[in-house]
């Protein structure tokens, strides 16, 4: 049986979790560690990308939403993404210190969402978790570091599959004809299919600037 999520709704609250340590990402040029720090430094980041989180992904259910009940799943699968968003100086409009977003997973729908080597590390730790029969936290925080670059924050949501995602991820047999031929239209390298309602399909991430040095 596939491992379901009990907690992973998209605005769940941030928990605490134990720090996994630095880990090298196969590539010495850098490393990334999770963040369990209690530090107001990591208390800002925290809920910086909780925020952002949330209301990208409050954006994202209500255009999935209404696409839904105007177009059906074939109009839903054309808005079921997060759309490009306007950067302005570096950051995302409205959002002043989120600099990036993605969405990724073990099972893509999109190949350009793979995960890099430090998203690779959140989504390992959070199979293990299911593996253990432990429910993973509902907000983690990791920080890459590079050698000929600044580092970064990045914070992550684990997000769970809706009932009405089901549609468009869950068993083929049950798509209509017009829903499969434009997800292989779409996307013929296709993998994101086959879930169940309640299990964890991937993270959402958001990069978060540190702060200019005189307000640390």
């Amino acid at each position: 049986m596939k491992p379901r999520l009990k907690i992973l709704a998209l605005l769940a609250p941030a928990v605490l979790f134990s720090a996994l340590g630095t880990a090298a990402l196969g590539d010495p040029s850098f490393k990334a560690r999770m963040v369990n720090d209690d530090t107001p430094e990591v208390a800002e980041i925290r809920q910086l990308g909780e925020n952002a989180i949330n209301r990208l992904a409050t954006t994202l259910v209500r255009e999935v939403t209404n696409a839904m009940v105007k177009d059906g799943p074939e109009g839903a699968l054309d808005v079921c993404h997060l759309k490009a968003l306007p950067l302005t100086n570096g950051a995302i409009a409205g959002l002043s210190r989120i600099t990036a977003v993605k969405r990724t997973s073990f099972k893509l729908r999109n190949p350009a969402n793979a995960p890099d080597a430090a998203e690779q590390l959140v989504l390992d730790y959070i199979q293990k978790q299911l593996d253990y029969g432990d429910a993973p936290p509902s907000l983690l925080v990791q920080r890459v570091e590079y050698p000929a670059g600044a580092p970064e924050w990045r914070v992550y949501k684990p997000l769970g599959v809706m009932p009405k995602c089901v549609a468009c991820h869950g068993d083929a047999a049950g798509q209509s004809e017009a829903l499969r031929a434009k997800l292989a239209k779409l996307y013929p390298a296709d993998q994101a299919s086959g879930y169940h309602a309640g299990e964890w399909r991937g993270l959402i991430r958001v990069t978060v600037a540190d702060a200019p040095a005189n307000k640390l």
